[in-house]
């Protein structure tokens, strides 16, 4: 149960901020970024944020199949304990280090994505007569991907946690976008003509989020 007095809390002052955020991580570390100094204010903020906070917590403790940091990881749509994973196993196996073992999850993430996405991307592009002007890959905390009005597509390298039926239909979702700069019904034909399936794909994603590290 979170109780916003005698909760474990990691507050990162950031003058620079105009608001406060929190954040709760996989492993429910509650995250909070805020340009107020005063702890029992932000206290007095988690307070009112409190029921929102706990159903996020019991939602990870509901979550059977979360990975374990160290352990397991989340790689295309299933968990894999790091032992069959021999690149990443290598690196973590002898490290005590929970931020440590973040970064080489993170890299292993990325590198993943930068070998496997574009060849996909380029695949759905060509079929879709859609062209970006540049594909970019990054971390990003709570969207699958993004497209700007210049032409530049982003996919969040988290992307390979998830199944490539879901990684096709942000590709795809993106993609789109070139064309259709919103969520209008012509943009959802667009999606659907090449995933018939799209809605059952969008609302499977929308009840995962992006186990960032």
């Amino acid at each position: 149960m979170f109780d916003a007095s005698t909760s474990a809390i990691i507050i990162e002052y950031r003058p620079r901020n105009r608001n406060t955020y929190i954040r709760i991580s996989h492993s429910g570390e509650i995250k909070v970024r805020t340009p107020l100094k005063n702890e029992s204010a932000v206290r007095r903020i988690l307070k009112l944020r409190e029921r929102w906070i706990r159903e996020k917590l019991e939602g990870l403790a509901d979550d059977p199949d979360l990975p374990q940091l160290g352990e397991s990881i989340r790689f295309r749509g299933e968990n894999y304990t790091l032992e069959n994973l021999p690149n990443l196993y290598n690196r973590v196996k002898n490290s005590q280090n929970s931020d440590d073992i973040k970064k080489y999850y993170y890299h292993f993430y990325k590198k993943e994505a930068e070998i496997s996405l574009p060849s996909r991307v380029q695949h759905y592009a060509r079929k879709m007569d859609l062209q970006p002007k540049e594909i970019r890959f990054r971390r990003m905390k709570s969207r699958w991907g993004s497209c700007d009005s210049h032409g530049v597509v982003t996919f969040n390298t988290m992307m390979m946690q998830l199944s490539y039926e879901q990684i096709d239909y942000i590709i795809v979702h993106e993609l789109a976008h070139l064309r259709h700069m919103n969520h209008s019904k012509e943009f959802h034909e667009l999606v659907r003509h090449y995933l018939s399936d799209e809605q059952e794909r969008r609302k499977t994603l929308r009840r995962i989020r992006p186990l960032v590290y």
